[in-house]
């Protein structure tokens, strides 16, 4: 994906993705948000709890990268190789969180990465030789890799199993 050209294109995409996942989100059943989508296991509720739980950790990283400090990204002992296992750790921790409580979070969540990305100054967030977060990425892409690249990932994943079940029937 093309880099955002500012940081109010990278607010837009991010208003733009995180809406077409609420759309999405919106127009599910209760039962339908916890009905297991696929092998892995993941129902609707989880895989919105995994996005609330990376907005989360964005928000928190912002905040480090505000004060001038570099976020410890990772838990101790892990490298971005164990992403995936972080990943299903957080899933066990997180599984029988009520649905209620997940939206609410979701929804809380959208106004306040939205935020914490307008308040981070715009050569920080854009800068090539913006503060190095990840092996000399610009932090523009520790949002992105948390929202709008991250967002369409599992809107699919929810939109697929709906087309399994309406071309099933």
């Amino acid at each position: 994906m093309d880099a955002p050209k500012d940081k109010q294109d990278l607010i837009q995409r991010i208003r733009v993705e995180r809406e077409r996942l609420g759309t999405l989100l919106g127009n599910l059943s209760e039962n339908e948000m916890l009905i297991p989508l696929g092998e892995d296991g993941w129902s609707a509720k989880d895989h919105v709890i995994h996005i609330v739980i990376w907005e989360k950790r964005l928000v928190e990283w912002l905040h480090v990268v505000e004060r001038g400090e570099v976020p410890q990204q990772l838990p101790p002992g892990m490298t971005w190789d164990d992403l995936n296992r972080w990943n299903e750790q957080t899933f066990e921790e997180n599984r029988e969180r009520e649905l209620t409580d997940v939206l609410t979070d979701f929804n809380h969540l959208a106004d306040e990465v939205v935020q914490v990305v307008e308040a981070t100054p715009e050569d920080l967030l854009m800068g090539v030789d913006s503060l190095d977060w990840r092996s000399g990425s610009p932090l523009w892409e520790m949002v992105a890799a948390n929202t709008f690249w991250h967002y369409p990932e599992h809107r699919e994943a929810i939109e697929h199993w709906q087309e399994g079940r309406t071309s099933g029937r």
